[in-house]
C-alpha cells in the first residue's frame, strides 16, 4: 500500500504503478506538445532561411534532452553527500594520521580496562560492536551509542561506558582546521572475532597499550609490524568513519 501524493488517499500498488504510467504519458504529451509548437514557430517565422531554422532545430533539441522527463531522469531533491575524513594508512606521519591513531588506540585502551579491570571478561560472549560517539575539539567524549551489536547484552553496555570515561589530547591546528566543531566517529570493538583487512595494522590492540599513555600520543611508538600474528590478539579495534559535526548537522 502507498499513500497518493495528491489526494492523500492509499492506494495498493498496482494502483501506484498505474499512477506512474499516466505521470509520463502526461509529461511526453506535454513534450511532445511543446516539440511541436516550436517547429510550428520556425515554419511560420523562419521559413526560407535554412540558417537560422538549424539554430532554432538545435535549441530544441537541447531543452528535450535537457528535462528530466525526456532525459530518463528521476525528477526528486538530489541527495546530499556526508564529508568523510579519509582514513590514514598505518604509520601516517601527517598531523591527521598521527591523531586519528591516537583517538582510535585511546578508546580501544578505554575499552579493554573495562572489560579487563572493572569486569570479569568471561561476562561477554564473543563478537563485535559497533559504536557511533562525538569527540569536540577539547579532546571530551559525548552521544556514545551502538550501532550493531553480535556480542549479546554486556558488550554494548561495557563500550558505552568505556566512552563515556574516555579522554584525549585536543586536536592539533591541523584537525581543527578539518572538523571545527568535532568528530562523529563510528567504530568497531572486537572480541575473539579477528578482522585481518589491510593485515590487522588499521586495526588497535589495546592490550599492547595499556602502558603506553595512548591519550597523549605514547601508542604511536608501537610497532605492529614486528608481531608476526596478529590474530592472537583477544582485543581488536578500529575507526571505520570519521566525519565533521558540522557536515553531520547540515545532512539533518
Amino acid at each position: 500500500m502507498r499513500k497518493h501524493r495528491t489526494t492523500g488517499r492509499f492506494e495498493d500498488d498496482d494502483e501506484y504503478e498505474d499512477d506512474k504510467v499516466r505521470f509520463g504519458e502526461r509529461s511526453l504529451y506535454k513534450e511532445l506538445s511543446t516539440g511541436y509548437a516550436l517547429l510550428t514557430f520556425m515554419n511560420k517565422n523562419l521559413g526560407g532561411s535554412p540558417g537560422r531554422q538549424g539554430l532554432w532545430l538545435a535549441a530544441c533539441l537541447v531543452l528535450v534532452a535537457t528535462n528530466p522527463v525526456s532525459a530518463g531522469t528521476t525528477v526528486g531533491r538530489p541527495e546530499s553527500q556526508i564529508y568523510q575524513l579519509p582514513l590514514p594508512d598505518y604509520g601516517d606521519s601527517t598531523p591527521w594520521g598521527k591523531y586519528f591513531r591516537q583517538l582510535q588506540d585511546t578508546v580501544a585502551t578505554r575499552w579493554y580496562q573495562e572489560i579487563v579491570y572493572y569486569t570479569h571478561r568471561y561476562d561477554y560472549n564473543w563478537g563485535t560492536v559497533t559504536a557511533r560517539y562525538t569527540v569536540t575539539p577539547d579532546g571530551s567524549f559525548h552521544n556514545p551509542q551502538v550501532l550493531s551489536n553480535t556480542c549479546g547484552p554486556a558488550m554494548p553496555s561495557a563500550v558505552i561506558r568505556s566512552i563515556r570515561k574516555t579522554w584525549i589530547q585536543p586536536f592539533p591546528a591541523a584537525v581543527v582546521s578539518m572538523a571545527t566543531a568535532g568528530l562523529v566517529v563510528e567504530q568497531t570493538f572486537r572480541y575473539w572475532q579477528y578482522d585481518g583487512t589491510n593485515y590487522g595494522l588499521a586495526s588497535s590492540y589495546p592490550q599492547l597499550l595499556v602502558n603506553r599513555a595512548p591519550e597523549i600520543g605514547g601508542g604511536q611508538y608501537l610497532n605492529l609490524r614486528k608481531f608476526f600474528d596478529l590474530s592472537r590478539f583477544r582485543f581488536q579495534s578500529r575507526i571505520l568513519e570519521a566525519t565533521p559535526v558540522n557536515n553531520r548537522l547540515a545532512e539533518r
